[in-house]
């Protein structure tokens, strides 16, 4: 790690990927076609999303100058007005029944946010709606947010039957949701860019209730993998993209790697997420800012999900209330937190082995989709010691670092968030170019990973 700050205005991409990437089938009515059927995925980025080309230089806002600014500047600066998404809310019930088909996914509810067009046309309208589908006793929820009614959440599945446009998943960050900036903005710019769009929000984020005493953690992937399969089993015949952020890459990583081969997803793309939890827990305590800002704003965050949902927690009668409140008092660190109940959950014995598991970097060899990785070397919240090497040898990989940006930050001359349209001509090119219904070739990958097979299932 460099002790040497990264200050400026001037930002440049550096590009890391295998010397053979996977080779991409191209539909054959694709706008780019030539004469040969396949594309490098490192060819395909280069000519449809020259943003992510080594030495690509771009602006950001010169106030912004380092990655501290850059990612205050993205929670505390408005942007209601700017990024006018509005969403519709789900509820999805997992029952003993579906709990039992999966390792980890438990019995409760999990939400997930639709991009829609506005349902109502005026505030008024919209806030009698919002108060007739509310449940009662569930808390209030971000602006522009409702619940869907049965026969809207019908409607929202019959468009996007009718439509020829890919679905993209979002991941949110830790303890955030689909209310925040960075999900808006993408959110935002690929349903303006042709896309059915959905934020999958973790257990007790995003204002919503915890019905069994159950959290989260880097490792329970059950509830993206039940998600997905239930979003392709509608429909079949649609590409489906994942877009995680920090810790919601970091899911999704872990997710990819499990499915391997047998993964169903078109590609994926990570955006500011930390490959080595153990390190980046440890990383973010190394700078002032991020000791006194940015850590003890993930630590608020963290307990007070607790919090709002202790009732329902205390329902697990291995949950001490008493030893919260005692622990409330007395938490210092993120790690702390880990160590009292995330790692429990994980079943690991402590933060540091539930750390190191759930890394993305011990099993980052087995992802077999094609994803796109965006990092800043500058990012005050995650190690910025990237896995160059892990994606240097797994050509179904594609990193762009650049040296400024901050935490899922990005901030541009305009105030907007530079990776959004990134996101977007991304998918769009996918979209139109890429046939999912044929296989790529990943050069022998297969044999790659034969060769090391006893290493890397070790994790």
């Amino acid at each position: 790690m460099s002790f040497l700050p990264n200050w400026g205005a001037r930002n440049t991409v550096h590009a890391y990927h295998s010397k053979n990437t996977v080779k991409l089938p191209i539909k054959t009515d694709a706008p780019n076609e030539e004469s040969t059927s396949i594309i490098p995925f490192a060819e395909f980025i280069r000519q449809n999303v020259p943003e992510l080309k080594q030495d690509y230089k771009y602006w950001l806002k010169p106030w912004l100058f380092n990655g501290t600014l850059q990612s205050l500047y993205v929670s505390k600066a408005d942007f209601s007005q700017v990024y006018k998404v509005y969403y519709g809310r789900e509820i999805m019930t997992i029952t003993d029944e579906i709990s039992k088909e999966y390792i980890n996914l438990k019995m409760g509810e999990i939400t997930a946010d639709y991009v829609i067009n506005p349902l109502e046309t005026s505030k008024a309208e919209f806030q009698a709606k919002y108060q007739e589908t509310l449940p009662e006793g569930y808390p209030k929820l971000h602006p522009r947010t409702r619940y869907l009614t049965e026969s809207e959440q019908s409607t929202v599945f019959k468009e996007w039957s009718d439509n020829d446009k890919p679905i993209v998943i979002i991941q949110h960050g830790l303890a955030g949701g689909s209310h925040e900036p960075a999900i808006r903005a993408v959110a935002q710019s690929l349903f303006e860019g042709a896309a059915n769009v959905v934020v999958l929000n973790s257990r007790g984020c995003c204002r919503s209730r915890i019905t069994t005493p159950v959290l989260y953690t880097g490792l329970h992937t059950d509830e993206l993998r039940y998600f997905v399969r239930r979003l392709h089993k509608k429909f079949p015949n649609k590409q489906i993209h994942l877009a995680g952020f920090s810790f919601g890459g970091l899911v999704i990583a872990n997710y990819l790697a499990e499915e391997g081969d047998k993964s169903i997803i078109t590609s994926a793309i990570t955006c500011s997420s930390p490959w080595n939890l153990a390190d980046s827990t440890f990383a973010i305590t190394k700078s002032l800012s991020g000791k006194y800002l940015f850590e003890p704003a993930l630590r608020f965050f963290l307990m007070n999900m607790i919090k709002v949902n202790l009732e329902t927690l205390k329902q697990d009668p291995e949950f001490d209330v008493e030893d919260y409140y005692r622990f409330k008092k007395e938490i210092k660190s993120t790690i702390e937190f880990d160590n009292k109940y995330s790692c429990k959950l994980a079943g690991f014995p402590t933060a540091t082995t539930y750390h190191l598991a759930a890394s993305p970097v011990m099993r980052m060899m087995k992802i077999k989709t094609p994803t796109l990785i965006i990092n800043a070397k500058d990012d005050p919240m995650v190690s910025t010691d990237y896995p160059y090497l892990e994606v240097e040898a797994n050509p179904y990989l594609y990193m762009a670092t650049s040296d400024l940006g901050g935490h899922y930050a990005f901030i541009n001359p305009k105030g907007e968030f530079w990776f959004s349209d990134v996101i977007k001509k991304f998918v769009d090119s996918f979209n139109t170019q890429i046939d999912k219904d044929k296989n790529v070739d990943d050069g022998g990958y297969n044999v790659y990973q034969t060769q090391f097979k006893e290493k890397i299932e070790l994790y």
